[in-house]
């Protein structure tokens, strides 16, 4: 039985912010480490995404409710702005043309 510990989205946006700090890490990686991170916050903060029905069903109002919870967590970083890009990922499927 394989048991999933949920991740809690301040954790994961400390971590995004991390990896974006990171001066380590090869270019390729801190991209790939942010967009799992990106899913991961997307399947905690809206579980309903693995299905299109539910999905779709799910009310604009509900959807804001719980984006706007995530964008309070980012506003406490000083990189909200590329935080904001990395979270947005999933929807937008941008290249991460600022990571070095």
């Amino acid at each position: 039985m394989i048991v999933r510990t949920r991740t809690s989205v301040p954790q994961i946006i400390h971590q995004i912010d991390e990896v974006i700090r990171d001066t380590h890490a090869s270019r390729k990686e801190k991209i790939e480490n942010l967009q799992n991170l990106a899913m991961t916050c997307w399947q905690e903060v809206v579980p309903e995404c693995g299905s299109p029905e539910t999905f779709q069903a799910l009310d604009p109002a509900e959807m804001q409710k719980r984006w706007a919870k995530v964008r309070d967590e980012v506003e406490k970083y000083e990189a909200k702005s590329q935080i904001l890009y990395v979270l947005d990922w999933p929807a937008s499927s941008g290249d991460f043309y600022w990571i070095k």
